[in-house]
C-alpha cells in the first residue's frame, strides 16, 4: 500500500492555501474513501473551511492506465464533474480528489470541485520522467552517431567542404550539448518538440554526409543513405520543407549549391534587364526567367548599375514594358514573388559579387508582410556596399532602413496598400533612381 503520508504531503503542497491545515480523522473506517477536514488556524480561531475526499488505498504500481480524458489534467486544474459512476470510480481509484469548500459559517457549501489525485500525479510524473529518459537516450544515440560520422569528413579539403563549414561547426557543437541545450537552441521554432529537434539533427547530419561525398543528389537519397533499408528514403518526408529551411538557415547556403539539385520542385526567378551568364545572355527589354537549378550551376553578371528588388510581378511587367526604360536607366529588376527563397538570395549575392551595381531600390507592399519582405530584401544584400533606397506610398524615397521601418510601422496603424497603388510613371521611376 502506498504510504498515506505521501498523499497528505501532495495535498499540502498542491491544494492548501495560506494558514490551512489538514485534520485527518483518528479512526479510519473500512470504506474506500476518506474525508479529511481542511481547517484554517489563526492566532485566535480555528475554522473548518473545507473537506478533501481521497481514496483510502493506493496501489504501489499503476496496473491500469487512467482514462484518456484524465491525461490532460494538471495540478492546478479545477473541474466540475457530474455525480455519476465514472466520477466515483475515478475518485475511488485515486485518479482524482474531491474538494468541498464552505462559506464563512463552516457549514454551507460554497463550491464542489475535483482536483488531480495523487495516483494520477504519480502516473503523469513517471510518464514525464520516462519520456525525458527516452529523449535523453535518443539524443545520446544521435551524438554517438554524429561523433563517429564527423570523423569521416574531418580530413576532406575541397570547395564543397568549405561550403559545408557552418553546418559542420554547428553539428560538431551539438555533440557537446545536453538535453537542456537542445531545448533552448534559438534556431529551432519554439513549438518544435524534443523529438522533432532530434530528428532534425539526424537530417542535418545525413545531409552533411551525402553533400560531402556526392557532387549531386536528390531528396530521396538523403534518408536512403543515412537509414539503409526499406523506408529509409521517406524518413524525413513529413518535415521536408521545415528541415530544408533549417538547413539553409544554419549553412547559409542554397540547397543547389550544396548539391541537392532535385527536391521535387523548380523555383522560377523572374527578371528584366541586362544579364549575362556562362551559358546564357539576356538583353534588357522583355521579362525573362531563370530557375533555382540554373543559378546554382552558373555565375551571372550585369552591366546595370541600379538593381530593383520588387515584391510583385505586376511591377516587373509594367516597368519592363516601358520603352527603353531599362536600357536608358541601366536598370535590372528582379521580382522576389513574396518572401525570398534561397534561390533569390543566392542569385542576388552572385550578381553583387560579379557586377558594379551602385544602388538598390526596394519596393514591397505596404502591409505587415511587405515590411517583412523589405527586411528580407535588405538582408540579402548584407556585406555589399551599395546604396539602399525604399519607395514610400507618397512617392518619397528613404535611404535609411530604421527610418523606413519606423515610417511604415506608423503608417500600418492607419492604412495598408499594395505596390500598384503608387506605381507611378516613367518620370517618377527616373526621379527615384536619380534621388
Amino acid at each position: 500500500m502506498q504510504n498515506f503520508k505521501d498523499v497528505l504531503s501532495f495535498i499540502y503542497q498542491s491544494f492548501l492555501k495560506k494558514d490551512e491545515q489538514l485534520e485527518v480523522p483518528k479512526a479510519i473506517g473500512e470504506g474506500s474513501l476518506i474525508d479529511i477536514d481542511i481547517v484554517k488556524r489563526t492566532a485566535r480561531t480555528i475554522r473548518r473551511v473545507g473537506i478533501i475526499t481521497v481514496a483510502r488505498g493506493y496501489s504501489s504500481s499503476v496496473e491500469v492506465l487512467p482514462d484518456q480524458q484524465l491525461l490532460r489534467w494538471t495540478v492546478g486544474k479545477r473541474a466540475v464533474l457530474d455525480d455519476n459512476q465514472q466520477t466515483f470510480d475515478w475518485l475511488r481509484k485515486g485518479w482524482i480528489m474531491k474538494e468541498v469548500r464552505f462559506k464563512h459559517d463552516g457549514r454551507s457549501v460554497e463550491r464542489i470541485q475535483y482536483r488531480m489525485g495523487y495516483l494520477l500525479y504519480v502516473y503523469l510524473l513517471n510518464k514525464q520522467m520516462d519520456e525525458q529518459q527516452n529523449f535523453t537516450n535518443q539524443f545520446k544515440q544521435y551524438q554517438s552517431n554524429a561523433a563517429r560520422k564527423m570523423e569521416q569528413i574531418k580530413y576532406l579539403h575541397d570547395e564543397r567542404i568549405l561550403q559545408l563549414k557552418d553546418l559542420a561547426v554547428y553539428l560538431s557543437g551539438s555533440i557537446q550539448w545536453d538535453l537542456n541545450d537542445l531545448e533552448v537552441q534559438s534556431v529551432f521554432p519554439v513549438n518544435w518538440s524534443l523529438s522533432k529537434r532530434i530528428n532534425s539533427l539526424h537530417f542535418l547530419l545525413a545531409f552533411l554526409m551525402i553533400s560531402s561525398s556526392k557532387e549531386i543528389f536528390d531528396w530521396k537519397e538523403i534518408g536512403a543513405q543515412y537509414y539503409p533499408g526499406i523506408g529509409g528514403s521517406k524518413t524525413f518526408d513529413a518535415y521536408k520543407l521545415e528541415f530544408l529551411t533549417l538547413l539553409e538557415t544554419i549553412s547559409g547556403q542554397s540547397l543547389e549549391t550544396l548539391g541537392m539539385i532535385s527536391g521535387g520542385q523548380i523555383t522560377s526567378i523572374y527578371f528584366a534587364g541586362d544579364l549575362e551568364g556562362t551559358w546564357s545572355n539576356f538583353c534588357a527589354g522583355p521579362v525573362h526567367a531563370l530557375t533555382n537549378i540554373s543559378v546554382s550551376q552558373d555565375h551571372y553578371s550585369t552591366r546595370a548599375t541600379t538593381l530593383w528588388l520588387v515584391e510583385n510581378r505586376s511591377i516587373l511587367t509594367r516597368i519592363s514594358a516601358e520603352p527603353h526604360f531599362l536600357q536608358e536607366t541601366h536598370s535590372l529588376i528582379i521580382c522576389v514573388d513574396g518572401h525570398l527563397r534561397s534561390a533569390h538570395k543566392y542569385f542576388i549575392r552572385d550578381l553583387l559579387l560579379n557586377s558594379c551595381i551602385k544602388q538598390t531600390i526596394f519596393w514591397s507592399d505596404y502591409d505587415e508582410a511587405g515590411l517583412q519582405i523589405a527586411r528580407e530584401m535588405l538582408q540579402s544584400l548584407m556585406g555589399h556596399a551599395v546604396r539602399h533606397k525604399w519607395i514610400c506610398p507618397d512617392h518619397s524615397i528613404i535611404t535609411n532602413w530604421s527610418e523606413y521601418q519606423q515610417k511604415m510601422e506608423s503608417l500600418l496603424h492607419d492604412m495598408k496598400s499594395e505596390q500598384e497603388i503608387v506605381l507611378g510613371e516613367a518620370d517618377d521611376w527616373r526621379s527615384w533612381i536619380n534621388h
